[in-house]
């Protein structure tokens, strides 16, 4: 996925990451939860959802309600082995065995640390909290073994980022709208669900509700682009001022502004200067 969002034309390794993160997240969501769901007639389903796309809602409610039992075993399943490898580190290790006992490579001087993998946690526990918001109206005995997931996650990645990992760039709070996005689709999802589940329990006024619910959450979705978004987007003028303080104080601001101004000149655009140069001022033709 990072070598796709380099192909996409992000130049920077946070910007490959961010990218990377939203195609695995959808990747998830489409792999683990809907083909988990639709699995069995799976074609007929989707037949079915194209063909009556009004019935989707019921047709995804009796699929999650059918579910259950393999996303609880989903969920313990990721916590425990996912954990587990994520403090053993074990592809970590065997690559600092092969490196040093077949090609006889020391690494004393070499850091083998890498930067905390965002693209590769954020979907993961981004996917966790989507199971856990659909299955809290239909199944909520699968809330109990969430929360041990989150807990056991918490004091794993804790230790990780304190300990294991190398702060190789800072987030700036960059990844909020990728997250805020992830947790607005988990919202729509859980109450499609709803809408379904209400009409399989022949609830109509529940149905009419949750669908005002539906439009209230895209509003308010719509909202938050408009007031927080820019806010990531853009340097607030506070922050760009203290940034011009300290590198003013720091005497580094003319230096700055210089190599600012020449950075992006391509050739063609810097002035050329014919002083000093006497091939330049023969004619072009003799006059003897």
């Amino acid at each position: 996925m990072v070598y796709m969002a380099s192909l996409e034309g992000y130049i920077s390794h946070s910007g490959k990451q961010m990218r990377a993160c939203s195609m695995v997240f959808y990747f998830l969501v489409g792999n683990v939860f809907f083909l988990s769901l639709l699995s069995g007639s799976l074609l007929q389903q989707i037949g079915e959802s194209f063909t009556h796309p009004k019935d989707f809602p019921s047709h995804l409610a009796s699929a999650v309600s059918a579910q259950s039992d393999f996303f609880i075993t989903y969920i313990l399943t990721d916590g425990l082995s996912g954990f587990s490898l994520e403090i053993l580190q074990l592809g970590l290790v065997t690559w600092h065995v092969v490196r040093t006992c077949l090609f006889g490579q020391s690494i004393e001087n070499d850091s083998y640390l890498f930067g905390f993998p965002y693209y590769r946690v954020i979907p993961i526990v981004s996917l966790a909290i989507l199971i856990g918001m659909v299955y809290a109206v239909i199944s909520p005995l699968l809330l109990p073994f969430l929360i041990i997931y989150f807990l056991l996650g918490y004091a794993v990645y804790v230790n990780q980022m304190q300990d294991v990992y190398d702060i190789t760039y800072d987030t700036c709070g960059q990844y909020w709208p990728h997250i805020h996005h992830y947790l607005f689709v988990t919202i729509i999802l859980m109450q499609i669900t709803m809408i379904g589940f209400f009409g399989l329990k022949s609830k109509p006024g529940a149905s009419v509700s949750t669908i005002l619910l539906l439009l209230m959450t895209i509003l308010f979705n719509e909202y938050c682009k408009i007031r927080f978004v820019p806010t990531f987007c853009h340097c607030p003028i506070k922050v760009a001022k203290e940034n011009d303080d300290c590198d003013e104080r720091e005497g580094e601001l003319q230096a700055n502004q210089e190599i600012a101004i020449n950075a992006y000149h391509p050739p063609w655009m810097r002035p050329v200067s014919f002083a000093g140069d006497a091939a330049y001022m023969k004619p072009l033709v003799s006059s003897s």
